[in-house]
């Protein structure tokens, strides 16, 4: 019942230090595999289908994004999932926030969705971090998951000494997973090991 409400709350965290970022970086909390998927309510391999703009209440460009679904790796199975998010170009007007991920129509990707993704527009887990574009290797047959990470500026929360329940922000490099290129089937087979074993941690 919490896992709603603890997904939507780290998604605003997320969003809110993006926000507060500086204009060439976002500050975002790293994450590996096992937190993106763990935090993740879908994994999809998916393909772009339609991009479309709008402004918001504040004048901002956001960003609606179709995803024609090819293979489910967690979460429920649909066809086609929306993701909303902030950033974009509506007519002479252009919003750009720093980490966020981009999507031109025909682009193929693994992408790690936080929300309703049945009834609602979705968001990009982590940022760029739950990003990964899916093209096709040298022999023209191998697929490959890219990572698309991009001015972020990643941290780690720390607790601190000698106050309990207090934490502090440090600085780190990109994790593992964010620094090499991963071939797609392996990588799919990653993933749904971590479905698999944190839902039998759930159980």
């Amino acid at each position: 019942m919490l896992k709603p409400l603890i997904a939507l709350t780290t998604a605003l965290s997320i969003f809110v230090c993006a926000l507060a970022s500086t204009a060439s970086a976002a500050t975002v909390e790293r994450m590996d595999l096992d937190e993106l998927v763990q935090r993740s309510d879908a994994v999809v391999v998916a393909q772009v289908a339609d991009v479309q703009t709008e402004l918001d209440e504040r004048g901002r460009v956001m960003s609606i994004v179709e995803l024609r679904v090819r293979e489910s790796l967690k979460g429920p199975a649909t066809q086609t999932i929306k993701i909303r998010q902030i950033g974009g170009a509506h007519g002479n007007i252009v919003t750009r926030v720093p980490g966020m991920p981009s999507f031109q129509v025909a682009d193929q990707g693994v992408l790690f969705l936080s929300g309703d993704v049945e009834l609602r527009p979705a968001a990009v887990t982590g940022l760029a971090q739950g990003y990964f574009r899916v093209a096709l290797g040298p022999d023209n047959a191998t697929e490959f998951a890219i990572p698309q990470i991009n001015s972020m500026n990643l941290v780690v929360r720390e607790r601190t000494q000698p106050t309990p329940g207090t934490s502090q922000l440090r600085s780190v490099s990109a994790a593992d997973l964010h620094l090499q290129v991963h071939e797609l089937d392996a990588f799919k087979a990653q993933i749904r090991a971590l479905v698999d074993s944190q839902a039998r941690e759930e159980q």
